[in-house]
């Protein structure tokens, strides 16, 4: 049996005792998409592709089985926890944990630890009407930071980053490799990802949550990361507003040239002040039919040209719902950061700038309250040109 499967099957078997004495809730998601793309400058055919990564061909989908547990203490007081699994829609590839953790809460405040959603990352889904499809603005768009796109590789020879990328069909993406200036793209820190071994203390009153999340284990790759979230509900759901903030004092920035400067004995190695995200945004109700959003984000960690200086990123969307029918879109600009110095090199030698416009437009049409078909177009237009990406998608989605 397949290990995930087994680690998995062990969970649900722990979960049944404690039926007896406590609320069990088992709740999911399940998707499939079918996509038509073209990635980078045009060199590469139009592929059509059906295998998914976790529901979603581009970035990560909702495929998610989810037991939720729920005891009352007394006082108030009661015991929570949850175990999530993800997987693969198209080759049932078994599952891959998620969130896993364990709490105390009382109606106004929560203590809980674990493999959590990161707290940077939990609004996303506000302000992107086409999140966790292959229409969505982070990850594959510059309309919010999230997983690596479009990664470029450090050549030492020439003290540059190149772009002589390829289309790796492993893994349905459009990379050349894993860049040397950031560990990891995501690390829970940007709007993809979840944080492991984290703390997180949090309150809820009168609309207002707040909570921070820390990871204190000295073994960890993580220890030192700290995320912070302040999010206001109006009554009625009529708006909500948020700012987020995700920090990591990890030596991330020009590990290549570090590594170089170490074994040289440059004194020079370890000048690194860590990388850090915040975002402010907001979405608004105008009556049951329109919804929009506004976003702005200042990021570091798992930018669109993945480069060490960071970016910002203006992200708008509008939602209009009418009966069964809802129409989406979102629109969002990059402008990079990155020095003059560390600016990608095309084949002639010369800077290529990174600045970036993505868009996204399609419809919705919901059966039910839990399914639903959707259909639309995604845009991604670089002045690097091997960032450029147009998306089809079209897509089966049905919760429980």
């Amino acid at each position: 049996m397949n290990q995930k499967l087994f680690a998995f099957a062990i969970a649900a078997t722990l979960v049944a005792p404690m039926a007896a004495d406590a609320d069990v809730k088992l709740s999911g998601v399940i998707q499939g998409e079918i996509t038509s793309s073209q990635v980078g400058n045009g060199d590469e055919d139009r592929k059509t592709l059906t295998k998914d990564k976790e529901g979603a061909i581009f970035n990560s989908g909702p495929n998610l089985l989810t037991f939720d547990i729920d005891e009352k203490l007394g006082g108030g007081l009661a015991a929570y926890a949850r175990y999530q699994g993800t997987f693969s829609t198209s080759d049932n590839a078994g599952i891959t944990g998620k969130e896993a953790y364990l709490g105390l809460k009382t109606p106004s405040f929560f203590l809980r630890y674990g493999k959590l959603t990161g707290a940077y990352k939990s609004s996303y889904s506000l302000i992107d009407p086409w999140a966790a499809t292959s229409l969505q603005a982070r990850g594959t768009g510059g309309g919010m930071s999230g997983g690596r796109y479009n990664s470029v590789t450090w050549d030492a020879t020439s003290n540059t980053f190149k772009t002589n990328a390829t289309w790796d069909a492993t893994n349905n993406t459009f990379k050349t490799g894993e860049a040397a200036s950031t560990k990891d793209a995501g690390m829970g820190l940007s709007n993809s990802g979840y944080v492991e071994g984290a703390l997180e203390a949090g309150m809820k009153m009168a609309g207002f949550t707040g909570r921070i999340q820390g990871v204190v284990d000295d073994n960890s790759d993580m220890n030192g990361a700290g995320l912070l979230e302040l999010l206001y509900n109006a009554p009625g759901d009529t708006f909500t507003m948020w700012l987020s903030g995700a920090y990591t004092d990890l030596n991330l920035k020009d590990t290549a040239k570090d590594l170089g400067n170490s074994a040289t004995g440059n004194s020079n190695a370890s000048n690194d002040n860590g990388l850090g995200n915040w975002k402010i945004g907001g979405q608004f109700k105008l009556g049951p039919a329109l919804t929009l959003g506004l976003q702005y984000e200042d990021a570091e960690i798992g930018t669109f040209d993945n480069n060490p200086d960071g970016g910002k990123y203006i992200l708008g969307s509008v939602d209009f719902m009418m009966n069964n029918f809802s129409l989406a879109a979102w629109v969002g600009t990059y402008l990079s950061d990155i020095a003059d110095n560390a600016r990608l090199k095309d084949d002639q030698g010369n800077a290529i700038d990174e600045d970036a416009l993505s868009w996204a437009l399609g419809g919705k049409y919901l059966f039910s309250k839990r399914t639903m078909v959707y259909a639309g177009y995604r845009q991604t237009d670089s002045d690097n040109d091997y960032r450029d990406e147009d998306v089809f998608a079209l897509g089966l989605k049905h919760s429980f």
